[in-house]
């Protein structure tokens, strides 16, 4: 069941949250002098807080995602969908958007049956800190900001930890365990990989081809991790308490960042799948007061 809850949050990670800057087959709204976007409905986290710091007053419907419910700035506004359910169509209609946010391949389906009965639509996919910049922008501008000083205000304010100003000469080596049955760790392809080198973190598989079912990730063998005996682990939690034992499991219990006690657990919003912009920012004050 661990594998298959893990499964389950790495696929709508890889299909839905990653942001790369190319162009959708889907045909989007496109702001002009005849469209003003004052409604907008997001099906993601992210979105939600990048719409929230651009022009809050245009958030009419947000998800039901577990990062926004305890969050008083949301309190008040619809849910489209609850937990791991799909937004409901029909509630989204009934919120009379002018724009709905969701994510490429993840809400594919949905985006394009509101497509369908002509309502503005934006998809994107995040799988590095430049298409994080990208899509902050292009929201900025699809709400009629254009105002590249808006797009930089929200990083500097939201994201103020995650401002890298000097590389570590001597960089700490790392591996991320986003899971241990089967072992996964991410690669330079990944949301996690461009993290760790934006805050110059030797990770050890960031060059390993991804051979798995999930791009940007590859499959290591318990040899190939006790051959290379890390410094420093990072093990990814979906949730409390999860990995209790891992230091007294093999093939874990023999290696150096067990021994030295340099295993560190990471929550799986920020550093795998972005979550939120505080999730973001708070994995940024980690990395740096760890590495």
């Amino acid at each position: 069941m661990k594998a298959l809850n893990f499964t389950f949050c790495l696929s709508f990670l890889l299909c839905g949250c990653s942001v790369l800057n190319q162009p959708s087959k889907n045909k989007e709204v496109l702001n002009d002098s005849s469209q003003r976007i004052d409604r907008v409905v997001t099906l993601t986290s992210l979105s939600t807080d990048i719409v929230r710091s651009i022009s809050k007053d245009k958030l009419v419907g947000i998800p039901g995602s577990s990062l926004l419910k305890d969050k008083d700035e949301y309190r008040e506004l619809p849910r489209i969908s609850q937990g791991r359910t799909p937004p409901n169509l029909e509630k989204i209609v009934s919120l009379k958007p002018d724009l709905v946010i969701g994510t490429r391949g993840f809400h594919d389906k949905i985006l394009n049956k509101l497509k369908d009965i002509n309502i503005g639509t934006f998809s994107y996919e995040l799988k590095d800190w430049n298409s994080l910049e990208n899509t902050i922008n292009q929201v900025s501008s699809k709400l009629d900001m254009n105002d590249i000083s808006k797009s930089i205000d929200i990083i500097n304010t939201n994201l103020k930890e995650c401002v890298v100003t000097n590389k570590k000469i001597n960089k700490p080596n790392v591996v991320v365990l986003a899971s241990t049955k089967p072992i996964l760790s991410p690669n330079s392809k990944s949301w996690a990989g461009n993290f760790l080198q934006r805050f110059g973190i030797n990770n050890l598989t960031k060059d390993l081809d991804s051979k798995s079912e999930f791009s940007g990730y590859v499959n290591l063998s318990p040899e190939w991790l006790v051959k290379e005996d890390p410094d420093n682990l990072i093990l990814i939690q979906t949730r409390p308490g999860q990995y209790v034992d891992f230091e007294k499991s093999k093939p874990f219990s023999n290696l150096k960042a067990v021994k030295s006690d340099s295993v560190y657990r990471f929550n799986y919003y920020g550093l795998i799948n972005a979550g939120s912009l505080e999730s973001i920012n708070s994995t940024c004050l980690k990395l740096k007061k760890l590495f």
